[in-house]
C-alpha cells in the first residue's frame, strides 16, 4: 500500500519505521505500546498476542498488536532474548498543543547487547571488532558495570569466536566494511546479534589506533541506541598484558569454570558463588575468569579471608549489611540513560548508608584499607535522605515523592490535596443525608471525572432541588454530576498538574546532582562487590577439608590429597577418591595412563581447578597445597568447542597444541588429554612423543599428558624430568574395578576390553574381541621407541607466527601503507621475542 494513502498516524509510524528498519517499533499509542504490519506479525508470534487489525486508509487493515506500556519490561525483555532490536517511540510534544498528529520520536533502541533491565545477576556485553590484515581488535562493554575491555587476537574467525564466547558477548557492532565471510560464520555458528554502525565518536582518545577506533564506534553506537551520551562508562583496560593468569576459551569450556554441559550448577562458578549481591556475583565471575599472578595480592587475600573466618561475628555483620544493599551500578547505568525513578534513589541512599557502616566495621583492620579509606559520599547520602520519601512511587502519579519541607508550595498543594479528601467524604455524607440514600457513592474515573452514583432502586429518589446533571445510565445504576463537584474537580486537576510539574523539577535537579558523584557510587559499588566476593571466598574456604596454599618459588606443584571440589559435592554413585600431585624441577611432565572412566580427566581437571581457585585466593580441596605461581594454563579436552568452528577433532588437536607450544612459558600449566588419538595409532603416537619431548625439553612448564599409548612410558628414563603416573586398577578373573586414585606408575595396558563388559556389551563380542587382542598382541612389531630422540632443535618461538603471517599475504596486492603496517608488526613480534 502506498505511504501517500495511510491514515496520518500510520503515515508517522511508516516514517520511523524506515529510520528504524532493524528493530521492532513499539508506537505509543495512550497506555499501549503499539506494532503494526510486519512488525506486528513477528511480535505476535514471539510474544503469544493476538493479532488484530486496524484502519490504514480507505477499505484497507493493516496488521497490529499491542501490550500494555507498563507492562512492556518483561515483553521487550523476551523480544531481545529471541535476538530482536525494539525502537521504543514515544510522544515528545504535549498533546495539548500539538497541531495536528502528536510529534513521536524514537527514544532508546534496545538490542541484546545493551539491555539492562534484567531481573537477574548477568552481565550483558556487547564488543566492536576492528581488524586489520594480521590482527583483530576486540573492545567489550558491559553496559551495567560500565566496564570496558580490550583485546587483541589474530584475525581468524576462529580466534575471534572464541573470545566473543569467553566474553559472553551478546551482540557485535562493525562497520559495513567488516569482512563479510566472518560476519556470515559468526551468524551461522552462533547466536549473536550483528549490527552496523558507520558513525564514530570522534572525542574518543587512545593510544592505540585499532583500540581507538572500535572503542569509537561503540561508544557512538551506545549513543545511539540510549540517545545520550553514557556518562558512567569506565576506561578501557587492556586485556593483552600479564596482570592475571591466562586462559582461553577452550581452557574455560573445557575446566567447566562458568558452564557445565550438562547444569550450569554444576559448574565451578555456580559452586563458589556465595555472594549476596548482583555486583558481588558479576566481581566473582570476573575474578574467576583472571586470577591473579600476583604472590602479594595473593597473600593480601588471606590475610581479608582469615579475618573473615576467624571473627564471626565481623563476618556475620558483613553478610547482614551486603543483604540490604542494592545493585548500584544498575542505578548508575539507569540514571546514565535517564530510565530512573525515585525508588532508585531510596535504594542508592541505603547502600550508601550500607556502604558507610562497613567502614566503620573494618575500621581496624589494615588489609581491608581499600574500604577505609574510600569516601563515602556523606553528603550525598544526606541530600537524598532529607528530600527522598522512603516510600516514594515508582512514578509522580502514584503519589508524593520530596519529603515535607523540601518545597513550600508543593507542600501546599499536597495540603490542598489531603483537605479535598476529607471534603469528597464530608461531600458525600452531606448527600446522603440530603436524598436519604443510604447507598449513594462520590467516585472517579478518568473518562468522567468526579460523579454521584445512585442505584436503579433509588432513582424515584432524586429530585429537582439537588441540581443534579445525569451523566451516564448504567444497567443497574445512574451517574450525575454536580456543580459542587465540578468547581472540586477543576481545583483538584490544577493542583494535581501543579504537583506533577514541581515534582518533575525537583527530581531532574536532584538527577543532574546524583549523576555528577557518578563515578564515585560505581567505585563504592566496586568496593561493595569486592567485600561481597571476599565474604564468598572465606565462606567457600572454611568448609570441611579446605585449607591455605602455600606459595613458593621455582616451579613447584604439590598437592596433598587433592579434590575437584566441585564433583566431591555432587557425586552420588560412590565417595570421591583423592589423588597426589608432585611436581617440582626435578619432574616437569607426567605421563598419565590408565583406561577410559577410570578417572584421567577428574584428576587433570581437579589440578586445574585448585590452581585457579589458588590463584583467585581462595584455600583449595586437599590436605596441603604448595604452588609456583602459574602464568597460563592450556588445556585440550574433548572437541565440544570445535564441531562449532566445523574442524576435525584431529586437526583442533592439533591447533591447541601448537597453540600452547608457542604461547606457553616455564610457568605455564599445561594439560593434554589424549592428543593423537584423532589419526592412526602409528602416527598419533609419534606424534603425541614428539610434543612430549618439545615441551618438556624446549617450553619446560608443567605438563600432565594423558594417554592411552601406554608404550610412551618408556619416555621416564629417556627424557629427563619426565615422571609416569596411572589411574589405580584392581582386576580379579576379568572384572576390573576403578579405583579412581591416580598413583606412581605408568600402566601396561588400557583394558579396553573390561570397560566394553561393563558397558554390557554382548558376551559373544567380548569373547571375540579377546580372542582378536591375542592374536594382535602375537602378532603386532615389537614397537621401540628411538631413545635418540632426546635432544630436540629448538626453532625460535616467533619464526613460525611470522612465517605463517608473511605466507598469508601476496605482497603484489599490499598497499605502501599495509605494507609498514605490517613490517611493524612482525617487529613488534621479534622484539617480544629477544625481550623473553
Amino acid at each position: 500500500m502506498s505511504k501517500s494513502k495511510l491514515t496520518p498516524m500510520l503515515q508517522q509510524y511508516m516514517e520511523i519505521k524506515e529510520n528504524t528498519n532493524d528493530a521492532l517499533v513499539f508506537y505509543r499509542l495512550g497506555d499501549f505500546y503499539e506494532l503494526f504490519f510486519e512488525d506486528a506479525i513477528t511480535a505476535s508470534k514471539v510474544l503469544d498476542l493476538v493479532l488484530t487489525s486496524r484502519s490504514a486508509g480507505g477499505d484497507e487493515k493493516a496488521p497490529m498488536c499491542g501490550v500494555p506500556y507498563h507492562a512492556a519490561k518483561s515483553y521487550i525483555q523476551k523480544l531481545v532474548s529471541a535476538g530482536y532490536k525494539v525502537a521504543i517511540v514515544e510522544q515528545v510534544e504535549d498533546p495539548k498543543t500539538a497541531k495536528g498528529i502528536v510529534k513521536r520520536e524514537v527514544v532508546e533502541i534496545v538490542t541484546p547487547g545493551t539491555y539492562f533491565e534484567m531481573d537477574d545477576n548477568e552481565s550483558r556485553e556487547i564488543a566492536s571488532i576492528e581488524s586489520d590484515l594480521v590482527y583483530a581488535t576486540i573492545v567489550s562493554c558491559d553496559v551495567v558495570s560500565g566496564s570496558i575491555q580490550a583485546i587483541r587476537v589474530m584475525n581468524e574467525f576462529v580466534e575471534i569466536v572464541k573470545v566473543l564466547q569467553q566474553f559472553q558477548v551478546h551482540e557485535i557492532v562493525v562497520s559495513s566494511h567488516f569482512d563479510p565471510q566472518t560476519i556470515q560464520e559468526i551468524k551461522n555458528k552462533t547466536s549473536i546479534y550483528v549490527s552496523y554502525q558507520e558513525e564514530i565518536d570522534d572525542t574518543v582518545k587512545h593510544n592505540d589506533p585499532s583500540i581507538k577506533m572500535a572503542l569509537a564506534r561503540l561508544i557512538q553506537y551506545l549513543s545511539y541506541t540510549h540517545k545520550r551520551h553514557l556518562n558512567h562508562l569506565d576506561d578501557v583496560v587492556v586485556l593483552n598484558d600479564q596482570a592475571y593468569l591466562r586462559m582461553d576459551y577452550a581452557t574455560m569450556t573445557n575446566l567447566e569454570l562458568i558452564d557445565h554441559q550438562n547444569s550450569q550448577e554444576l559448574s565451578l562458578y555456580h559452586y563458589i558463588n556465595k555472594t549476596k549481591t548482583n555486583m558481588g556475583s558479576r566481581a566473582l565471575k570476573q575474578a574467576l575468569m583472571k586470577p591473579l599472578v600476583s604472590k602479594e595480592a595473593l597473600i593480601l587475600r588471606h590475610q581479608q579471608i582469615d579475618t573473615l573466618i576467624v571473627d564471626y561475628a565481623l563476618y556475620d555483620g558483613i553478610i547482614a549489611e551486603l543483604k540490604e544493599s542494592y545493585d548500584i551500578h544498575r542505578v548508575v547505568a539507569r540514571l546514565s540513560t535517564d530510565k530512573h525513578n525515585a525508588q532508585d534513589f531510596v535504594r542508592l541512599k541505603k547502600t550508601l548508608m550500607v556502604f558507610e557502616t562497613l567502614q566503620n566495621m573494618l575500621a581496624s583492620f589494615e588489609e581491608f584499607s581499600f574500604v577505609r579509606n574510600a569516601d563515602p559520599l556523606l553528603e550525598l547520602t544526606h541530600k537524598l535522605d532529607t528530600l527522598i520519601r522512603e516510600d516514594a512511587p515508582v512514578t509522580f502519579k502514584e503519589g508524593r515523592t520530596f519529603n515535607d519541607g523540601v518545597n513550600k508550595e508543593l507542600d501546599e498543594l499536597f495540603e490542598l490535596s489531603r483537605n479535598g479528601k476529607n471534603w469528597l467524604i464530608n461531600y458525600e455524607k452531606e448527600q446522603r443525608d440530603l436524598t436519604g440514600i443510604k447507598n449513594l457513592k462520590v467516585s472517579y474515573n478518568r473518562a468522567f471525572g468526579y460523579f454521584i452514583e445512585i442505584s436503579k432502586g433509588q432513582i424515584a429518589n432524586v429530585k429537582d432541588e439537588f441540581g443534579y446533571i445525569r451523566k451516564q445510565t448504567l444497567t443497574n445504576a445512574e451517574r450525575y454530576i454536580s456543580e459542587e463537584l465540578q468547581e472540586y474537580e477543576v481545583k483538584s486537576s490544577q493542583a494535581s498538574d501543579r504537583i506533577l510539574e514541581l515534582e518533575t523539577k525537583l527530581f531532574n535537579e536532584l538527577s543532574d546532582y546524583v549523576k555528577s558523584y557518578s563515578k564515585r557510587i560505581h567505585s563504592i559499588g566496586d568496593i561493595i562487590a569486592n567485600v561481597d566476593v571476599l565474604v564468598a571466598f572465606a565462606a567457600l574456604s572454611s568448609k570441611p577439608g579446605f585449607t591455605k596454599p602455600e606459595f613458593v618459588e621455582g616451579k613447584v606443584l604439590e598437592i596433598k590429597t587433592g579434590k575437584h571440589p566441585v564433583l566431591e559435592d555432587t557425586l552420588t554413585e560412590h565417595q570421591y577418591i583423592a589423588s597426589d600431585v608432585d611436581m617440582n624441577q626435578d619432574i616437569k611432565t607426567l605421563i598419565l595412563t590408565g583406561p577410559n572412566m577410570g578417572g584421567k580427566s577428574t584428576f587433570m581437571r581437579m589440578v586445574a581447578v585448585n590452581v585457579i581457585l589458588a590463584q583467585m585466593g581462595c584455600y583449595v580441596s586437599c590436605e596441603s597445597m604448595k604452588l609456583s605461581l602459574v602464568d597460563q594454563i592450556f588445556t585440550r579436552m574433548g572437541a565440544s568447542d570445535d564441531i562449532l568452528m566445523g574442524q576435525s577433532t584431529f586437526m583442533v588437536e592439533m591447533t591447541e597444541a601448537q597453540r600452547a607450544i608457542t604461547k606457553a612459558t616455564e610457568q605455564s600449566l599445561i594439560l593434554f588429554d589424549e592428543i593423537g588419538r584423532g589419526t592412526s595409532t602409528y602416527d598419533g603416537m609419534a606424534l603425541a612423543q614428539a610434543i612430549i619431548e618439545y615441551i618438556n625439553n624446549v617450553i619446560k612448564s608443567r605438563t600432565i599428558f594423558s594417554t592411552h599409548y601406554h608404550e610412551l612410558v618408556a619416555l621416564e628414563t629417556m627424557l629427563e624430568g619426565v615422571h609416569n603416573i596411572s589411574v589405580e586398577v584392581h582386576e580379579e578373573n576379568d572384572h576390573v574395578t576403578f579405583l579412581y586414585r591416580v598413583i606412581d606408575g605408568g600402566a601396561d595396558r588400557s583394558y579396553g576390553i573390561n570397560v566394553a563388559r561393563l558397558a554390557h556389551l554382548p558376551k559373544t563380542i567380548i569373547d571375540r574381541a579377546k580372542d582378536n587382542l591375542k592374536l594382535l598382541e602375537l602378532s603386532k612389531e615389537n614397537i621401540q621407541l628411538d631413545s635418540k630422540i632426546i635432544h630436540v632443535e629448538v626453532e625460535p618461538r616467533a619464526y613460525s607466527e611470522i612465517r605463517e603471517r608473511l605466507l598469508k599475504h601476496d605482497v603484489n596486492n599490499l598497499t605502501p601503507i599495509e605494507s609498514l603496517s605490517l613490517v611493524s608488526e612482525l617487529q613488534a613480534i621479534l622484539k617480544g621475542e629477544e625481550n623473553e
